[in-house]
């Protein structure tokens, strides 16, 4: 009987170590990640804005407490007082500029003669997000995060869509820069995760 329990336990071993071996692709882990400083608790104050887009602190703001509740390292709170630390954000800037896509109204019946019209605007951002010990001015982890992105501009050349429509740019424009505070965001979150 002491001979089979010995045999058994000689092919379990075998196995764990012929898997341990071969299955060195996967990294089994009970670590949580942790944020820098061992920070267990954040508030994430509103966003400030340095960019001409008004409003958009509001999806920057959104995005990060979103990464932030979703994760298991950190509880996010309302009061600083309650907080061992302050997630800040800055929007450095956001830069709206036509791309070289153009459509050159020659031979086109819905459009003036020499007219030339941009097909798509790209959008990029610039954010600054900042860790902060509670009550104090020290900086557990800082990352500045730059992102573009481009949206289609209103088609004028179309038989549908025959007007250039200023409500249709805006609402693209915003729409973009909420998409993009999302994946911004979530980079940064993890990269302070990270601590990188």
């Amino acid at each position: 009987m002491k001979r089979r329990l010995t045999l058994l336990f000689l092919l379990l071993t075998g196995s764990v170590i012929h898997f341990s071996l071969t299955g060195c692709a996967y990294k089994l882990s009970t670590n949580i990640e942790k944020l820098p400083g061992e920070v267990k608790s954040i508030q994430i104050p509103l966003f400030e804005n340095k960019s001409t887009e008004p409003g958009v602190e509001i999806f920057f703001t959104n995005s990060l407490k979103n990464e932030a509740l979703k994760s298991r390292a950190v509880k996010v709170v309302n009061e600083e007082s309650q907080a061992e630390g302050v997630l800040q954000g800055k929007i450095t800037s956001i830069d709206v500029v036509n791309s070289e896509s153009i459509i050159e109204s020659k031979d086109s019946k819905y459009l003036p003669k020499e007219n030339i019209l941009t097909t798509a605007y790209t959008v990029t951002v610039d954010v600054l997000i900042t860790l902060k010990k509670k009550g104090s001015s020290e900086v557990l982890w800082s990352g500045t995060f730059k992102q573009a992105q481009n949206y289609s501009a209103p088609q004028v050349t179309l038989p549908v869509i025959n007007t250039a429509n200023n409500l249709y740019n805006h609402s693209a424009k915003r729409q973009t820069l909420d998409a993009l505070s999302k994946e911004m965001m979530q980079a940064a979150f993890d990269r302070m995760l990270e601590n990188f």
